[in-house]
């Protein structure tokens, strides 16, 4: 738990210094997983149950699964992404480099998530730390994935582009099924 604590204290206070650790610690997707994206990627989850709740608890709790499930799907959706787009400007293939931008860069959107239990002041630093997490995937960029600096903002703005439209499809699909 001091590592977890450690790391999002890191990615909220010194991204740039956090991307160059990640960057040079190996990678486990089992650990990165159960240790560190499923217990932050809950904490939104949960809030949202807890704000929705009132207008039904069943779809509220089938709405906080569903969105789980996606956030932890989504997270290897972009490291996809990432891995894919990466040659394209400059860096190299790497999967577990794109694992470490897409497990990492959402940490402060997920611990923030929580916030959206305090009407509008809660929605709105969740909104604020969303931003602040794709300026974190923009500083990592260059460091974990070894894409040129001149490219980076290009890079990112590509990935945060495609990762939007795949999530728009993924959500309007669902939202058909459920």
């Amino acid at each position: 738990m001091d590592q977890l604590i450690a790391r999002v204290k890191g990615m909220a206070m010194s991204p740039a210094q956090e991307w160059q650790a990640i960057a040079r610690e190996p990678i486990d997707l089992t650990a990165v997983f159960t240790r560190y994206v499923m217990i932050l990627a809950a904490i939104p989850a949960i809030a949202g149950f807890l704000v929705t709740m009132w207008f039904g608890f069943f779809g509220a709790f089938a709405a906080m699964i569903v969105g789980y499930i996606l956030t932890l799907v989504g997270v290897f959706v972009n490291a996809k992404i990432v891995e894919i787009l990466a040659p394209k400007f400059g860096g190299p293939q790497d999967a577990d480099a794109a694992l470490k931008l897409a497990a990492f860069s959402p940490t402060v959107a997920w611990v923030a998530g929580g916030l959206i239990i305090v009407p509008i002041l809660g929605a709105l630093i969740a909104l604020a730390a969303a931003f602040y997490a794709l300026y974190t995937l923009y500083l990592g960029v260059p460091i974990v994935m070894r894409v040129p600096q001149e490219k980076a903002l290009t890079f990112t703005l590509a990935v945060i582009g495609v990762a939007i439209v795949v999530n728009i499809a993924v959500r309007l699909f669902t939202g058909i099924l459920i």
